[in-house]
């Protein structure tokens, strides 16, 4: 079975580099419905940013952050049903 997970990362524009990344725990049945929810999160994040710490305005600004996201595949195998014996009776 095919499902996609966000995975979101913190990006500097400045150095290319995006060294922190979190998966929100969200899977999706198609890659469409992955993407679209992830506009939003990234959006959400993005708008956030400020109440934190680290990532205040002066440093959003002056380290060019940006949110990016991707949409990885994974493969979930098939839960493998128990074969039923048949009961015996004597």
């Amino acid at each position: 079975m095919t499902k996609f997970i966000l995975v979101m990362y913190m990006c500097s524009m400045i150095t290319g580099k995006c060294p922190n990344h979190h998966i929100p725990g969200f899977t999706f049945t198609s890659h469409y419905d992955c993407v679209e929810y992830g506009y939003r999160v990234a959006h959400g994040t993005f708008k956030s940013l400020q109440e934190t710490e680290q990532f205040d305005r002066e440093y959003v600004e002056n380290n060019k952050i940006v949110v990016k996201f991707e949409c990885r595949q994974i493969e979930i195998p098939k839960p493998k049903m128990p074969k039923i014996k048949p009961k015996v009776t004597t």
